[in-house]
């Protein structure tokens, strides 16, 4: 039993590293501030996710198993609020913001989605 937990936890763990190094590489390569900063948001949550998993696997369900999942959840938490006041830094702060990314405005968005473009 100790030796399918443990390949359980492994194949978690390693999903883990991978997502999170494929994300890293993928990262280097967005050229817009703002798309790296989405990219990033959702990769830590994955790669965190299964690290988290293959531990708690590794751990059993314990009391220790119920701090990691606190942590996730913190960390769920915190994510998307730290990504939300870096972009809006980036907004706020990049007067070349225009010229790098596409901004729609809110009636040229609402124009796209009843044309079935959005």
């Amino acid at each position: 039993m100790n030796l399918i937990r443990m390949i359980i936890a492994s194949a978690f763990i390693l999903a883990g590293l991978v997502v999170l190094i494929s994300g890293i590489i993928g990262i280097f390569r967005i050229k817009y501030a703002l798309n790296r900063l989405h990219s990033a948001a959702m990769l830590d949550s994955l790669g965190l996710f299964l690290i988290t998993a293959g531990l708690i696997v590794i751990k059993g369900f314990s009391f220790d198993s119920l701090k990691l999942l606190i942590i996730l959840g913190l960390f769920w938490i915190a994510s998307p609020a730290c990504s939300h006041l870096l972009a809006a830094l980036e907004v706020s702060t990049n007067p070349e913001l225009k010229n790098d990314c596409e901004i729609i405005e809110v009636p040229e968005f609402e124009k796209l989605k009843r044309e079935g473009k959005m």
